[in-house]
């Protein structure tokens, strides 16, 4: 926590307000974990979440779900922030997901092909961008996990179709995708909260229209849609696959049973009918 203090202190920037990052700067939202630990983080710009503290030039938004998103950060920095950050970080990905946007300060808010127009650098516009862009990454990271997994569940439903009397599969594959499909969308309900608002846009009919904006141009609600109809394919797939393995153990068993019956029979008769 020293380490964030000391990278988040800005005396000169009051709560509620943020520094003047020019007209038009660069955001970076980055996935870097499973979670992070975001409580007791101080000093903070505002009260509301996401977690925002002060680094360097601009800000950082801390997210519960694993995700960093910066404003007017350059690269060295951002790389020093989230080395101090790993005492905070629980289940770092080797490999993070990142996604960058180009704000520009302009008349009105707005969404044009090469920037996100905003009329002022407030710090409640930048928390609508950075929960945008926050769950842009997370459902990306997301969309990779669940991707592995349909495509290791799809020729294995292949082979099931040319060959249904062979079960090409083991038990423990089929548990393990079960197992991601879960993880993903426990993820996804518990710590991203993907379909839902902020709480700064309750009172402030403005910043809702630009959250829908923003949420429209990065298709967050689609990409929810189709990673949860990825979700139920591969857990009913995963699902059926394996009680199709447990039929087949239960009927080789019982195959075993008779063939004892049989041997136990047969071995009686010979007992009772030798000379």
């Amino acid at each position: 926590m020293d380490a964030i203090r000391d990278l988040g202190a800005r005396p000169e920037i009051p709560q509620d307000s943020i520094r003047d990052m020019g007209p038009r700067f660069e955001a970076r939202a980055v996935n870097i974990a499973d979670r992070i630990d975001v409580r007791g983080i101080d000093p903070r710009l505002s009260n509301r979440l996401p977690v925002t503290v002060a680094v360097d030039t601009g800000c950082a938004m801390l997210f519960r779900a694993g995700a960093v998103v910066f404003f007017g950060v350059d690269t060295l920095a951002q790389e020093r922030f989230l080395h101090d950050l790993t005492p905070r970080i629980h289940g770092r990905y080797a490999v993070p997901e990142s996604e960058r946007a180009t704000i520009r300060i302009g008349d009105a808010d707005s969404v044009e092909p090469d920037a996100l127009i905003v009329k002022e650098s407030s710090i409640e516009r930048m928390q609508v961008i950075a929960e945008i862009l926050a769950k842009s990454v997370v459902l990306a990271r997301n969309e990779q996990e669940i991707v592995t997994a349909f495509a290791a569940i799809e020729p294995l439903a292949v082979q099931m179709k040319r060959a249904p009397r062979r079960l090409p599969w083991r038990h423990s594959d089929l548990v393990r995708h079960i197992g991601e499909a879960m993880l993903v969308e426990h993820e996804l309900v518990d710590r991203a909260e993907v379909l839902e608002k902020p709480e700064l846009l309750w009172e402030r009919a403005d910043l809702d229209r630009l959250y829908a904006r923003l949420e429209d141009e990065y298709e967050i609600r689609e990409r929810h849609l189709v990673l949860e109809s990825k979700l139920s394919l591969v857990t009913t797939a995963a699902r059926t696959m394996l009680e199709l393995t447990q039929a087949r153990r239960s009927l080789n068993v019982e195959y075993y049973i008779f063939a004892l019956i049989l041997f136990e029979v047969a071995l009686a008769l010979y007992q009772i009918f030798r000379p």
